[in-house]
């Protein structure tokens, strides 16, 4: 059984090796309002701090100019001081770095930079020294598509909240003291395959139902296992081939030829079919093997 699943658990291992480089910095950008929940994968920056475990929620704001390549605005001036707001930046033009710097100098806790005609993502980086140095809000960059989707629902609404949610094992390569295992590459793989709102639909859908399906998966394993122990107690019939590893018939003492019937016992014991059910025939009641005496159920 195991060099059966050898092959496949080996190729699984490789094809999640190979992801881990991909997988490992994503987060997720979410817009939820009432029953609607839209999620873009992101990679945090390895500028400034990382996304916070618990998340970073706030108004999302597109500032101007788009690039953030110069001193921008800072977000709109509101009664509730506490409120987070990021920003949505534009790439190219100028350093990521300078844009992110820009956004914290106009007062963002957080920014969101896009790719421009692409949904390649980058993890944003900087050589300048004194501009990672100033750099104190957490980053994430994202594809082209999360822009014009989020730019829609902007323009539709007075003011939005996304937030950056981060996965539960969640790791940045950034960070001195990361630690990354193989079982670490798999749980990233399985979370990747689905997004922050659809997991959270699953596990809506499973508190709602998940009794229900448990029930049903019980009863199914317990009918299939009825039926494959049925199936094991059963005498099955055998035509003895030449090269077979069966060898005698400790009844009749005749070694098997070419195209004999024979009867194998649910213990695995072989016999001619005839010397087998004369032998069960002679026993009216507790019908066992002639040779391990393991009692055998005869169909009637």
């Amino acid at each position: 059984m195991w060099s059966l699943l050898r092959a496949p658990l080996c190729l699984i291992t490789v094809f999640l090796l190979l992801e881990a480089p991909m997988a490992e910095v994503f987060v997720y950008v979410v817009y939820k309002q009432n029953s609607t929940c839209i999620d873009f994968r992101a990679l945090s920056a390895c500028l400034g701090p990382p996304v916070p475990r618990e998340g970073l929620r706030g108004y999302l704001i597109e500032v101007a100019p788009a690039n953030a390549c110069h001193p921008i605005g800072g977000p709109p001036a509101g009664g509730n001081s506490s409120a987070a707001f990021i920003a949505l930046i534009s790439r190219y033009d100028c350093p990521l770095g300078v844009k992110i710097l820009h956004a914290q100098q106009a007062g963002y806790q957080a920014a969101i930079v896009h790719n421009v005609n692409s949904e390649k993502l980058v993890t944003m980086v900087t050589n300048v020294e004194e501009i990672r140095q100033k750099i104190g809000i957490p980053s994430v960059f994202t594809g082209e598509s999360a822009s014009k989707q989020l730019r829609r629902v902007m323009g539709s609404e007075k003011g939005i909240h996304v937030t950056l949610v981060v996965p539960e094992h969640y790791y940045n390569p950034c960070w001195d003291n990361a630690k990354f295992s193989i079982g670490d590459t798999a749980r990233h793989y399985w979370e990747l395959q689905f997004g922050y709102c659809s997991k959270r639909m699953i596990s809506l859908f499973i508190r709602e139902f998940g009794m229900a399906i448990g029930m049903i998966v019980c009863t199914l394993l317990v009918v299939a296992c009825m039926r494959w122990c049925r199936k094991s107690q059963k005498i099955t019939v055998s035509t003895f081939k030449t090269g077979d590893k069966y060898v005698t018939c400790v009844i009749c003492m005749a070694e098997y030829e070419e195209g004999d019937q024979l009867k194998i016992l649910p213990c695995s014991h072989v016999y001619h079919g005839t010397c087998i059910d004369s032998w069960l025939l002679i026993q009216p009641q507790c019908k066992t093997c002639p040779i391990c005496k393991q009692q055998v159920t005869v169909a009637r």
